[in-house]
């Protein structure tokens, strides 16, 4: 009975917590209109007349928003706003455990918007944004001969090795650090020289931990990569050269001939020592990022490695890592 009650506690805490949008949304909200039309102003829902510029408090709905703009009294354009998913329902519910708050939000009605910020032109045309379309215009234009020092947390990694007398392995896992510097040689193109480390750490937060009659194996890498870079709108593209010194650590572990698993000590298990490999290993680096403002990027990077160099024999490795980057302006 007492599993029972638990099993139903756990069930309905996922249902209750993971329901981002519906939990941390309020029914309303406040959107900003501006205008470029000289005496403009709109009416929305057929109801509520604005002169510009106004904040208005809408209701979030799943139906359109009514919305006409005026000039002198005469209609310049009568359209409507579609409501469309917040970011709270899309990127709040994937923690803690996607996709059961997506499914609970499904039921309200507190997961639409209509945008943040609607911006009508001088010709009466209407547009929505998520966001302030002027924050875009203060981020910083990038300028040829400026230097930007790079401060990476390459935090999600998963690896692809190929120890010596093993057979290849994938393993997956958190942390990492880089740093570098940047150049702009043109305005939209830059050389970046970089170094990290990663590992395939467990957890996603630092904690201390110990498995005593478990094997476990990690794997880590150090990368020093040289990239071209193309910067398009807030995207940038990168291609170029890696050195990688990629490792891997099996250590030791308890074995059972027969195959049964016991917890308690038995004459029957075997010690295996911990067992360690390491590459020298030549490839390319592959990156995007996206801006997200003046200073921090989110990105993927792609590692794949050909060339190991103690032999210079042909070899496949590869790492990949979701990559959270700073860069500051020198």
């Amino acid at each position: 009975m007492k599993k029972t009650i638990q099993i139903f506690l756990f069930v309905v805490a996922i249902f209750v917590f993971s329901s981002c949008a519906t939990l941390f949304s309020r029914p309303y909200y406040v959107m900003t209109v501006t205008s470029d039309l000289p005496n403009s102003e709109v009416v929305i829902n057929n109801e509520n007349r604005y002169g510009l510029p106004t904040k208005v408090v809408v209701t979030r709905s799943r139906e359109n928003l009514s919305f006409t703009v005026l000039q002198n009294d005469s209609i310049v354009n009568d359209t409507i706003l579609r409501p469309r998913l917040s970011n709270t329902f899309w990127w709040g519910n994937l923690y803690p455990m996607p996709p059961f708050g997506h499914l609970i939000d499904l039921t309200s009605e507190n997961r639409f918007f209509y945008g943040s910020y609607v911006f009508i032109d001088s010709l009466g045309n209407v547009q929505s944004f998520r966001r302030t379309p002027f924050e875009r215009r203060n981020f910083r234009e990038h300028e040829k001969g400026s230097f930007s020092l790079l401060i990476a947390l390459p935090h999600v990694n998963f690896f692809h090795v190929n120890p010596k007398i093993e057979v290849p392995r994938s393993l997956a896992g958190f942390h990492g650090l880089g740093l570098g510097i940047e150049y702009f040689y043109q305005n939209d193109k830059s050389f970046q020289l970089r170094g990290d480390g990663i590992m395939t750490f467990p957890f996603p937060f630092p904690v201390s931990y110990h498995l005593e009659f478990a094997s476990w194996e990690v794997a880590s890498a150090l990368n020093v990569s040289l990239t071209d870079n193309f910067h398009i709108g807030r995207w940038q593209l990168g291609y170029g050269l890696n050195f990688a010194r990629n490792r891997w650590v099996s250590h030791g572990y308890f074995d059972v001939p027969d195959g049964e698993i016991r917890w308690e000590e038995s004459e029957n298990w075997e010690w295996i020592p911990g067992k360690f490999n390491a590459n020298n290993i030549l490839g390319l680096a592959l990156s995007t990022h996206y801006r997200l403002g003046n200073r921090f990027h989110l990105g993927l990077i792609y590692r794949p490695s050909f060339i190991e160099l103690s032999n210079f024999r042909p070899m496949y490795e590869h790492t990949i890592s979701i990559d959270l980057l700073w860069k500051i302006h020198l």
